[in-house]
């Protein structure tokens, strides 16, 4: 009975909660119902009112008052267009939208949802693209408009760029020449342009009447060119240049009077100059802007040009008169050192050998000077002859010229210099040969002094080298004509020699005389060291037998260090003691 109690009270709960369940379902299917129904009518609302503003647009009166706009021709045709394509969205498209909202409505009030839902998103385009179209149509109404007051202003404009440019051809005609005829024939063009421009505006056509206006545009433009660019070019083929023709032709005579030479054939050049001028007429009686410039290019450049040469002439006349005096003492200049050098090099060349090519150079530098010389008498014969000089041309050779006599002028001084110095060397050569041989008799003498037993052959053969080659000094010294260069070479070489002679003779002396002394002293340890006296008969062999006194002196000095440490330190500071005090005295 307990458990059929339990069992019952297990259903009920069961129950309830299959009740609440269908309750919470049911409420919230009502509320998602509710949601997505107030949703959709909303959005319907909004494209309703979408549909009303675009219907309620101010483009329609936009288009009213275009329409009171002269238009035709492609304008018109654009304009009808326009028109057209949003008229046809007012009384067809937006009306076909209007009924289908209603139709949506309706659906949504009976819960088809998802059917809404897709058609207001399809709708959502459809007002889109009606937007866009609403707002070209604005922008194409405004741009009729706009092109009707440019239009206008532009007519307005180019009329008074037309009237200017009439009056300018008319109270200034003189100040265009030749080009008179061309520029009124192209004004009474711009006016034909103007009138089709001006009816084809009237007319409405602003499509046609832009391609008129561009046209018309670059024919003002060029014209306003032409009468800004005219006046000064025909000034200055009238006027300007015939004057400075004139001026130069009257310049250029009276110079070649005054036996003045040019470079350039100003008879020639004027005639080019003046044929340019008539060339340039008739590009301007042509309107041939384009070449009237660049020939007044040509024109003004070949009369500054011949401006330049006549100046360029007279200054330098000025300079090379005003040189002429110097050059002149210059050259004379020169001239006497070339004289006095070539003089000075035929003595020398009596008793000396001339090894750099000094003869050869002077030589030369004669040759140089006399085209100098050369050229100024060529010059100073066509002023006494009065005939015509380039200045220009002579200021130039001048300057060069001076450059190479001042060349040759350093070259002079150079030559002379070296061989100057010839005779003092000669006699600074003689000088010391004859120390060469006081110094080698010196030699001898200090030699001779030591009474030696004799001298090394290697000595002898040395010291009778050294004396011949004193001699052949001497001897080349002696000649008629001698090579100071070979000479030089000779000194410094036998000097080297000799003192080399000096160091072996030196040699030769002090170790003689330190090998006697250390032979005395060794004598008093012969008795008791028996190596002392060996040593000492061949230390005297050395010495009176080979004459090898640096290897006798070598052997007893050692011997003698053995049995007395530091003796022969001490023999050998006495003896160079001795023997710079004796040489002081």
């Amino acid at each position: 009975m307990g458990k059929q109690k339990v069992d019952i009270h297990r259903s009920e709960d069961l129950m309830t909660l299959v009740l609440s369940a269908i309750v919470i379902v049911a409420v919230v299917a009502y509320f998602s119902f509710f949601y997505l129904q107030r949703k959709n009518s909303s959005e319907i609302a909004m494209k309703k009112e979408q549909v009303n503003n675009l219907v309620g647009s101010s483009v329609h009166e936009e288009i009213l008052s275009t329409e009171k706009i002269r238009l035709s021709g492609e304008s018109l045709t654009q304009f009808e267009e326009t028109k057209q394509n949003y008229l046809y969205m007012i009384n067809h498209k937006l009306p076909q939208i209007s009924e289908h909202l209603a139709e949506l409505v309706e659906a949504n009030s009976h819960y088809r949802f998802f059917e809404v839902r897709r058609e207001l998103n399809l709708l959502d385009t459809k007002l889109e693209n009606a937007g866009k179209l609403e707002k070209e149509t604005k922008q194409n109404l405004q741009t009729f408009k706009k092109s009707n007051l440019e239009h206008q202003k532009r007519t307005k404009e180019l009329e008074q760029k037309y009237q200017n440019l009439r009056k300018t051809l008319l109270a200034k005609n003189f100040s265009f020449g030749p080009s008179i005829d061309k520029l009124e024939e192209n004004l009474a063009g711009i006016e034909k342009t103007f009138d089709s421009y001006s009816q084809t505006t009237n007319l409405g056509d602003y499509v046609k009447s832009t391609e008129i206006l561009k046209v018309l545009k670059k024919e003002t433009a060029l014209l306003e060119n032409a009468i800004k660019v005219i006046p000064p070019l025909y000034r200055s083929v009238k006027n300007v240049y015939p004057e400075q023709i004139t001026e130069i032709k009257e310049a250029y005579d009276k110079m070649s009077a005054s036996e003045y030479g040019f470079t350039t054939d100003f008879d020639r050049k004027i005639s080019e100059i003046q044929t340019l001028i008539a060339t340039n007429i008739v590009n301007l009686s042509e309107l041939e802007l384009d070449h009237a410039k660049e020939t007044d290019q040509k024109i003004d450049q070949e009369i500054n040009e011949s401006y330049d040469e006549l100046e360029s002439e007279i200054k330098a006349r000025s300079e090379v008169e005003g040189k002429m005096g110097t050059f002149e003492k210059f050259v004379a200049h020169a001239r006497k050192n070339q004289r006095e050098l070539l003089i000075e090099l035929d003595r020398l060349n009596q008793n000396y050998t001339f090894n750099h090519n000094e003869m050869e150079n002077a030589k030369q530098l004669d040759e140089d000077l006399k085209v100098i010389e050369q050229e100024l008498a060529d010059y100073q014969e066509k002023i006494k002859d009065k005939e015509r000089v380039v200045y220009s041309a002579t200021k130039e050779k001048q300057a060069k010229q001076i450059e190479k006599l001042e060349a040759i002028e350093e070259k002079q001084a150079k030559i002379g210099d070296s061989v100057q110095t010839l005779w003092n060397d000669e006699q600074e050569a003689h000088e010391a040969v004859r120390q060469f041989d006081f110094d080698i008799h010196s030699m001898k003498r200090d030699l001779e002094k030591l009474n030696l037993p004799g001298l090394s052959k290697e000595y002898l053969d040395y010291f009778y080298a050294v004396n011949a080659e004193i001699d052949d000094l001497a001897d080349k010294l002696d000649q008629v004509k001698i090579d100071m260069d070979e000479i030089t070479k000779l000194l410094i070489d036998t000097q080297s020699d000799l003192d080399v002679l000096n160091e072996k003779t030196n040699d030769i002396i002090d170790s003689a005389s330190l090998t006697e002394r250390l032979l005395q002293y060794a004598n008093r340890y012969r008795l008791r060291y028996p190596e002392i006296a060996q040593s000492s008969d061949k230390a005297y062999h050395l010495f009176n037998q080979s004459y090898d006194y640096a290897g006798s002196l070598e052997l007893i000095a050692t011997a003698v260090d053995k049995v007395e440490s530091g003796a022969y330190k001490k023999i050998e500071d006495e003896y160079y003691a001795n023997k710079t005090s004796t040489t002081s005295k």
